[in-house]
């Protein structure tokens, strides 16, 4: 049955994810190596930033608990508006279940990098691993922002301005993807130009869509 207070819930999930996201990110501090850095930059820098990056990596768990509850009440909404089995919203919520099951894979991956010890050799693949993760997971998104985005605009269920911006992130966050072809600078995985196509639409539009949530279950319980 369809529940107008787990819509409101998981709008706020939706930002909770988001804060969560930001800090993980924040957290750690300085500027990762690129995926073709050496041993000793690898190293240095996860010996210098140990306890931010372990804390990143235990944030994996709240995130990953407050996206899938804001990918359900967007998968909830989208087929309650559609009142039809036109699959966009199953296809949707698919792609939102992968995209945090590949996180705490690259969560794992990053205690293992900080709590183990890796021969030195070893470092670069262990990290290049741990920062390839990041185009499955935007890969993921991608799906997921587009399905919801699509289903928007063919049924209507929110503006057309949301509609039209998810599809804009959708293709920011595919373009972003392109980065596995460069090793460094803007383009890199961990380059600004990949942060802002891949991150800064998507976090705009997780803001956009939990505000949308919010505001539909409050119209929807005033209407009743």
């Amino acid at each position: 049955m369809y529940s107008i207070s787990a819509e409101r819930s998981a709008g706020w999930s939706g930002l909770a994810f988001l804060v969560c996201l930001v800090l993980s990110i924040v957290v750690p501090g300085g500027a990762p190596p690129d995926i073709s850095g050496t041993p000793a930059a690898i190293g240095s820098f996860l010996t210098a930033h140990h306890q931010g990056l372990l804390i990143s990596a235990w944030l994996g768990f709240p995130t990953m608990a407050f996206f899938l509850w804001f990918a359900v009440g967007v998968r909830a909404h989208l087929a309650h508006a559609a009142g039809v089995a036109d699959g966009l919203p199953l296809y949707a919520i698919t792609a939102a279940i992968i995209m945090p099951a590949i996180a705490l894979v690259s969560s794992c991956v990053l205690t293992v990098l900080l709590l183990t010890a890796i021969p030195t050799d070893d470092l670069p693949g262990w990290w290049g691993l741990y920062m390839l993760l990041s185009v499955p997971l935007g890969a993921a998104s991608v799906v997921f922002i587009f399905a919801a985005a699509h289903s928007m605009r063919r049924h209507r269920s929110a503006s057309p301005a949301l509609a039209y911006y998810g599809y804009l992130t959708a293709l920011g966050g595919a373009a972003s993807t392109f980065s596995v072809f460069s090793a460094s600078g803007p383009m890199s995985l961990a380059g600004w130009v990949t942060l802002i196509l891949g991150v800064g639409l998507f976090a705009i539009w997780i803001i956009a869509t939990s505000v949308w949530l919010i505001r539909s279950a409050g119209a929807s319980a005033a209407a009743s």
